[in-house]
């Protein structure tokens, strides 16, 4: 059962969208509810005006959503496999011709997505579990963008990586506002989060507690809503 209720959320084009809370704030779950990694038994989802019903995450997926999840190793890298293969596993379907896979195309999109994300790795068939953490990132990254989605949730997306991926990763992600798409971002740090974002929606104890506008709010006022239910 889910225990976050009366969720509201809206997100607009071009817009980063800031998600902050505390720990058990209910944040990650219901990012998974609307992307159809968990059941929500009421509630509706509306995408440009028009009501949409996402039971799992391919119909989220065939909606043009993506989600780069909270734990890089558990659920997002396929460690055993190399560079190419976790690149284009969202997308095989844009490679097969008559049930066969066209390598050369593969190859191709995997260098571009390898230069232009600046992902260092010897070769696309280096295998991912071998490069640092800040690149593990940025190939999960390469992997949604090559889906391209209308809409990117980043649950914790700078995570345990280093100074110079989390700025690349910042811009990445201003390029993709800026291209007209939505992102929303899930974050524990609330500079990260002011920095980042146009708005944040404040959630505490699986409600929502408040939306401050980023550049005029202060951690403090967030800190005050993320504290609103508790106890």
């Amino acid at each position: 059962p889910l225990s976050f209720k009366n969720v509201s959320l809206t997100l607009r084009q071009g817009e980063i969208l800031g998600i902050g809370g505390l720990v058990g704030a209910q944040r990650t779950e219901v990012m998974e509810s609307v992307y159809g990694l968990r059941v929500h038994t009421s509630g509706k989802l509306y995408l440009r005006g028009e009501e949409i019903k996402v039971k799992k995450p391919i119909d989220a997926m065939n909606k043009g959503m993506a989600l780069l999840t909270e734990e890089r190793r558990r659920t997002g890298i396929f460690p055993l496999l190399s560079v190419k293969e976790n690149l284009l596993i969202a997308n095989l379907r844009d490679y097969s011709k008559n049930g066969l896979l066209s390598n050369d195309g593969m190859e191709k999109d995997s260098i571009e997505q390898i230069d232009t994300l600046r992902i260092k790795t010897p070769s696309t068939k280096t295998l991912i579990r071998s490069l640092s953490g800040g690149n593990q990132q940025k190939v999960l990254f390469a992997r949604w963008l090559l889906t391209h989605p209308d809409i990117l949730i980043l649950d914790e997306p700078t995570r345990g990586i280093d100074v110079g991926a989390k700025y690349e990763i910042y811009v990445l992600m201003k390029e993709i506002a800026e291209q007209g798409k939505g992102v929303i971002m899930i974050s524990s740090e609330m500079p990260e989060l002011i920095g980042m974002t146009d708005r944040i929606v404040v959630m505490s104890e699986g409600r929502v507690a408040g939306v401050v506008d980023s550049k005029k709010t202060t951690q403090e006022e967030i800190m005050t809503l993320a504290t609103k239910y508790v106890g």
